[in-house]
């Protein structure tokens, strides 16, 4: 709720979870037919969804001797900001693997 969470933070959130919902519903159909059969825009959502994916898969303090990277606090506005970004396409040049296990969005730019 906005009221609640702010709105940026509500629409943002709206905007991640529509778009890793819609990227579930076509994972039957790229297991099918593949992505190259899928329309340009169903692509998009996809490469999104799953750039989104890595991005929030953040390094955590319980997660260290797993992964052998070190836990990490990401505030909220910095968590906010990678997901507007990617959602509007700003890493959409970048290789979903500079997305994972970062911190903050700028991480993936190094």
């Amino acid at each position: 709720m906005p009221a609640i969470a702010g709105t940026r933070h509500y629409k943002i959130a709206l905007a991640v979870r529509q778009t890793l919902a819609t990227y579930e519903e076509l994972k039957d159909m790229i297991a099918m037919l593949g992505m190259a059969e899928l329309a340009a825009s169903d692509r998009q959502i996809v490469y999104r969804a799953r750039r989104l994916e890595r991005f929030l898969t953040q390094p955590v303090f319980s997660t260290e001797q797993f992964t052998s990277k070190p836990g990490r606090l990401v505030r909220l506005d910095a968590a906010l900001e990678g997901c507007d970004r990617i959602l509007n396409d700003d890493f959409a040049d970048y290789p979903e693997s500079a997305l994972y296990m970062i911190g903050n969005i700028e991480e993936a730019t190094r």
